[in-house]
């Protein structure tokens, strides 16, 4: 039997388990539990820890949510522009084949993000662990979000030259899929998308999110760190990503961003657009409501004691202030979270999108 009849045979065996999933994500994803699950990527070691930019082939092997071992040929690459260079052990993207994916009755969303430990640091692993909160706290507050599966993962030398090492690291969703799932497409061409494009409550939850972990690294006008789709409606919803510059992960190699008011990674500057007081208390009142899941959701993580107190004290900071701010009628609620930034225009916005509305 050679490898083409081999495959198609493993299609048939797998197909009756695969009618539930629509993405090989759907295969990984544990909706709801902070469970990781166990990959083994075998690929040759050499080549990612020298970092060379080309793809690599490798082979993927996990045990499904249908209790079906599953091993995939893809391509491996590292990605990342900080991290790749400040790491001794680049983040990579899985790529897999989009044959192989509707040959075995899959959506061909592709490509995922594997976020790993940036070195053998103890440390480093807390970091991915606290960053992989932060988007499932991202996507309790809003399915607007990118989906994340924790996962186990072991690497194995394809070529034998290193030992195996095994980490925790996270995988995000692919772009394409989480833009579909909410029912829209990215837009490739997302610099300079004017304020008034943007669905006003997917803007401001996005915004009021990036507050609650403490993110100054994001931008709309310039689309840094944030992906933008575009629903049927003809209204533009971000998507934030990247919150390894946040107060919420507390990495020892991040700076604040000065440009926009900044002084701390742990001081909180509102960076959303102006929107009417009844969008923002709306939101607000949702955040609120999801207080007790967020904390749930770091009491119950694999954090260390030290390191879920104090990620509880920066949380519960932050819901204290909202409510301060949300029971107080005489002033807007934008007005004060833009607070003692409310001068500093981020590069390449418009000042009448961050204007002070007043009553």
């Amino acid at each position: 039997m050679n490898s083409k009849q081999l495959f198609s045979l493993l299609v048939l065996i797998a197909l009756p388990f695969m009618v539930s999933a629509t993405s090989i994500f759907d295969l990984l994803y544990t909706e709801g539990r902070q469970q990781a699950l166990a990959l083994r990527l075998e690929a040759p070691m050499d080549s990612l820890l020298a970092k060379t930019p080309n793809k690599q082939e490798a082979t993927l092997l996990f045990t499904d949510n249908n209790g079906q071992r599953q091993r995939w040929s893809l391509d491996v690459n590292i990605r990342g522009k900080f991290r790749r260079n400040l790491c001794d052990y680049a983040p990579l993207k899985l790529n897999f084949s989009k044959k192989d994916l509707k040959a075995i009755g899959l959506d061909p969303h592709d490509k995922y993000k594997l976020v790993t430990a940036c070195n053998d640091d103890p440390l480093a692993g807390d970091l991915v662990m606290k960053e992989y909160l932060a988007y499932r706290a991202y996507h309790l507050l809003t399915p607007n979000s990118f989906r994340v599966q924790l996962v186990k993962i072991t690497y194995v030398d394809s070529n034998g030259n290193h030992p195996d090492r095994t980490e925790t690291a996270f995988l995000i969703e692919d772009t394409d899929e989480m833009a579909a799932r909410l029912g829209g497409e990215e837009v490739e061409e997302a610099l300079g998308q004017p304020a008034e494009a943007f669905d006003a409550t997917a803007e401001a939850t996005h915004a009021l999110f990036q507050y609650l972990v403490g993110n100054g690294d994001w931008s709309l006008p310039l689309a840094r760190n944030l992906k933008i789709v575009k629903m049927a409606d003809g209204k533009l919803i971000p998507v934030g990503y990247d919150f390894d510059f946040t107060g919420w992960v507390g990495a020892p190699y991040a700076t604040p961003t000065s440009e926009v008011g900044q002084r701390s990674i742990y001081e909180r500057v509102y960076l959303g657009y102006a929107q009417e007081d009844k969008v923002m208390r709306d939101i607000a009142s949702s955040f609120r409501e999801q207080r007790k899941a967020v904390i749930s959701l770091i009491n119950t993580s694999e954090l260390n004691e030290v390191d879920q107190e104090i990620l509880w004290r920066f949380v519960s900071r932050f819901y204290a202030k909202l409510n301060r701010m949300n029971n107080n009628d005489s002033l807007l609620l934008y007005d004060q979270l833009r607070g003692e930034t409310a001068e500093v225009i981020p590069p390449g916005a418009e000042a009448s999108s961050y204007q002070l509305m007043g009553r």
